[in-house]
């Protein structure tokens, strides 16, 4: 089987590499042909942190092909499915999606008919990361629960699909602060007000509007960003923010935060290392009721998919080298409320 991949080099460089191997799924894994697969700033930011020399991407979507022993009840050949592929140091070839044939291993469900499987590509990850924000980091309630949240830099990826499961969770108010161009299009997915991130009085402005809007303290907060100016978003969280606050961030916070912030984590199944740059050691050990909440949340995204969920707008790139090009242009943050998929073959 012809390989062409994008390849993650030792020296944190993305080439084009075409690989040799046939793969073979074991018995928990599905053989997929991957039509579409999504970009996420963690497929060249990983390379940092040791996550390198390998074929790089998570997000996949594209046709079964052969379905290991274990799966064979669930996935069948000619099946369209989408998928993430969990972080792994020292990663082998089989597992990234950034190539024509993928063995997926982890989270494997079916595209519903109502998902373009260009939108099928990109949903995995900032939906795991948002499910993990809200329901384990911020420790909201399914259901109705009349919790005012703020998510800060809500229209990054994570914070697009954060707007939405707060609303699914009946939280209110949901306070949201992006650009002004991206205010219209976060109403659409349920914010209850929009504030620019750069105006000087945005800490006054969402403290009345929670005064406005409810008595219960804004004790939840996502910043999907972690802007590191002065004052940075984690400074201006904090400020906002009542006395008790749950505050969670998919990167670390700034040096100047005062309060305890909680990472969110993509994956909560599987024990994932990560070694920092100043040499200690990150550890995400498997959580197993976690990962349920994750997998509820997800189930219900796919679920309820153009009916109170989506992906706001999804990029089209074609190839190995435009998908380079668009994977470098994300991780340096030129992506707002938009995804990047790259088209097969690489």
């Amino acid at each position: 089987m012809a390989n062409r991949s994008i390849w993650l080099g030792e020296d944190k460089q993305l080439s084009i590499r075409k690989i040799e191997d046939s793969y073979e799924p074991l018995a928990h894994e599905v053989l997929v042909e991957v039509s579409y697969s999504g970009i996420n700033p963690a497929d060249v930011s990983h390379g940092r942190v040791g996550f390198n020399n390998c074929v790089a991407g998570y997000d996949f979507a594209g046709t079964v092909i052969k379905a290991g022993s274990a799966r064979q009840d669930t996935c069948s050949p000619g099946e369209k499915v989408l998928g993430f592929a969990a972080p792994l140091l020292q990663k082998p070839k089989q597992y990234g999606a950034h190539q024509k044939y993928h063995c997926a291993r982890h989270f494997i469900y079916h595209v519903p008919p109502s998902m373009p499987m260009p939108e099928a590509a990109c949903l995995m990850v900032v939906t795991h990361t948002a499910a993990d924000a809200l329901f384990n980091q911020l420790a909201l309630p399914f259901g109705d629960s009349q919790l005012p949240i703020l998510i800060w830099g809500a229209s990054a990826a994570v914070g697009t699909a954060a707007v939405q499961f707060a609303k699914m969770a009946g939280c209110f108010p949901i306070l949201a602060t992006a650009s002004s161009k991206n205010h219209e299009a976060l109403y659409a997915l349920g914010a209850t007000e929009c504030f620019d991130y750069r105006d000087p009085d945005v800490v006054e402005k969402v403290k009345m509007s929670v005064q406005r809007h409810t008595e219960n303290p804004l004790q939840r907060v996502l910043d999907c960003v972690v802007s590191r100016g002065k004052p940075s978003s984690t400074e201006l969280c904090e400020a906002i923010a009542d006395i008790g606050a749950r505050f969670t961030s998919p990167v670390t916070a700034s040096y100047a935060a005062k309060q305890q912030w909680r990472r969110t984590f993509a994956c909560r199944n599987v024990d994932v290392d990560f070694p920092l740059p100043d040499g200690t050691l990150l550890k995400h050990e498997a959580m197993p009721d976690w990962q349920a909440n994750i997998d509820r949340a997800t189930k219900w995204a796919i679920e309820h998919y153009g009916q109170g969920y989506c992906m706001p707008r999804v990029n089209v790139v074609h190839g190995g080298e435009e998908g380079m090009k668009a994977m470098l242009h994300v991780v340096g943050g030129g992506a707002s409320m938009e995804k990047y998929v790259i088209q097969h073959p690489i």
